[in-house]
């Protein structure tokens, strides 16, 4: 792509003391389409509020970043408007196939999981694979192991949304397009000075069984390092990972020595070069966050001592 048809980046400052609390969310980024209503954008800026609220409710109490981010993320799953736990899109077998991954940057221990199809909430199941086994990435744990990790199961009817159905039958009889809306995720900083990221989507309306997007693969949807920064991100998948998008970020970071929305900008500039748009939420370790993305929108927000805001 050329360099002059690149998209310009839209950037929005998450504000906070250098070393203070904070709490970025998105969830999700592309275009409107010809669903949005101002109905549905009400609802999506209340369900981002509960969602901040939830999260920095917790950084108030000194809570590390991870039990924040977990926090903000349930709420955005339990959302039906999302791509992500209930609601999720659906694959072309009719089902949800869901995938995850929380960081932490004070260790760098990270936990994944992807094809989920009966975890209620799968932040929690990345958050047990990353405390719980000595592994990284579980692709469709049986259900035997996620009641051993004491994860809340539904079965499939719980997630499957008039709506989600509605878009599975307009992508196949009207041919596949993207899904670019509702993957979710969230970055905080604690009072400790910590910085995690987490990531949880239902991937995309009409994906081949056994597809895996960015969002579960540590580097590409999601990272975190307390030398750099915390990144979760959001748009087509595919150009995240081939562009390695998150991890970039913190390497531009930490050895270009580039301010954190600069290197944003840069990684979604790559993602664009692979045709792919969306965004990204950034806490670094010190300084303000940023809320950064190259297509038409993203349902994002933010909150600190110094303020908040949601945009849909």
């Amino acid at each position: 792509m050329n360099e002059a048809a690149l998209p310009q980046s839209t950037v929005h400052i998450a504000q906070a003391d250098p070393d203070g609390i904070l709490l970025v969310i998105h969830a999700g980024a592309g275009n409107r389409g010809k669903k949005d209503t101002p109905e549905r954008r009400a609802q999506v800026e209340q369900d981002l509020n509960r969602a901040l609220e939830a999260g920095y409710a917790l950084l108030e109490q000194g809570a590390p970043a991870e039990d924040a981010v977990c926090a903000a993320i349930r709420v955005m799953e339990d959302a039906p408007e999302f791509n992500a736990g209930r609601g999720a899109a659906l694959t072309s077998e009719g089902i949800v196939s869901m995938d995850s991954c929380l960081m932490t940057g004070v260790d760098g221990e990270v936990g994944s999981a992807c094809g989920l199809t009966t975890s209620k909430n799968p932040i929690n199941v990345a958050r047990a694979i990353k405390e719980k086994t000595k592994h990284v990435m579980f692709a469709k744990p049986g259900n035997d192991l996620l009641k051993e990790w004491g994860i809340e199961l539904c079965d499939s009817e719980y997630f499957i949304t008039p709506a989600r159905q509605e878009s599975l039958r307009e992508a196949q009889s009207n041919g596949d397009e993207w899904e670019k809306h509702g993957t979710i995720g969230a970055v905080a900083r604690d009072s400790s000075g910590n910085i995690a990221a987490g990531t949880s989507t239902g991937g995309i309306t009409n994906q081949m069984p056994g597809r895996v997007g960015d969002s579960p693969l540590p580097g590409c949807g999601t990272y975190a390092n307390n030398d750099s920064v915390a990144i979760s991100c959001t748009g087509i998948g595919e150009a995240f990972v081939k562009e390695v998008a998150a991890h970039q970020v913190s390497d531009r970071v930490l050895y270009a020595k580039e301010e954190p929305i600069e290197a944003a900008k840069a990684a979604l500039d790559g993602v664009a070069r692979h045709h792919g748009d969306g965004g990204m939420i950034v806490v670094p370790a010190h300084g303000e966050g940023a809320m950064v993305f190259n297509s038409e929108m993203m349902n994002c927000g933010w909150k600190s001592p110094k303020g908040s805001y949601v945009q849909s």
